[in-house]
């Protein structure tokens, strides 16, 4: 069982979220959606900044809010959460607006239900969890909440891939370039290595997840490590 969470818990991944992140915004620019291609893929950034703001804080200051059991936010519940039901709606409509809101509605039941993974499989806490689904939904409602409006418009306020600005092709091209990267490469311990050497820091908090086998209650135990054995500490999403 224990082996089915995980495989679950990995698909919000950055390794697979991040290019079907990519994806969103390919087909978006396929759209001649140039300009919310690039606003999608910033909006996205922004949220795992906020996500990785909340690890680096825990992980080398040891911050945390034990009476809420917040600890280390979930980056796996904020990736799912935007990138699944973005990918559902934009792939869904190009069969209309039913299948849009089939697609919507299939990539909110993969955040579930990597959440409930997250939570079961002792990855995370129930509020760590809460928080990066979030997040993660406040991205994707954003980047969705312009393909709810009606679909009269003016001729000229159409998208028109022939008329896209220059500037918004060459972001687009960088921030898939930096996703590719992201996804091909162990981004997440290099940042975490680097900040330290950068930071000058020598610990490294973790915690573990348990649960009290008379109480039955959650049990988070933080520990803290030496940085150059930092890798034995627990992972977290």
């Amino acid at each position: 069982m224990q082996l089915s969470w995980m495989l679950i818990v990995h698909s919000g991944g950055a390794s697979l979220a991040v290019p079907l992140a990519g994806l969103v915004a390919l087909r978006l620019a396929y759209l001649g959606l140039w300009e919310r291609a690039c606003y999608w893929l910033m909006s996205l950034v922004g949220g795992a900044a906020v996500i990785l703001a909340g690890k680096l804080a825990f992980e080398f200051n040891g911050w945390s809010m034990p009476s809420v059991n917040v600890y280390s936010v979930s980056g796996h519940a904020m990736l799912t959460a935007s990138v699944y039901p973005m990918l559902g709606a934009i792939l869904g409509s190009a069969w209309g607006k039913r299948t849009a809101r089939i697609g919507l509605s299939a990539g909110v039941l993969v955040a579930v239900l990597v959440a409930i993974a997250l939570i079961v499989g002792h990855y995370h806490t129930l509020a760590e969890t809460l928080i990066g689904m979030t997040v993660g939904f406040a991205v994707a409602w954003i980047n969705l909440h312009p393909f709810r409006q009606p679909a009269r418009q003016p001729a000229r306020q159409r998208a028109r891939p022939g008329r896209t600005p220059m500037l918004a092709r060459l972001a687009l091209c960088g921030f898939l370039f930096v996703f590719v990267l992201a996804a091909t490469r162990p981004v997440k311990g290099r940042l975490w290595s680097h900040g330290m050497d950068w930071f000058g820091v020598t610990e490294r908090y973790s915690r573990y997840i348990d649960t009290d086998p008379v109480s039955g209650q959650i049990v988070v135990t933080v520990v803290k490590c030496r940085v150059p054995s930092y890798r034995v500490c627990s992972e977290t999403f």
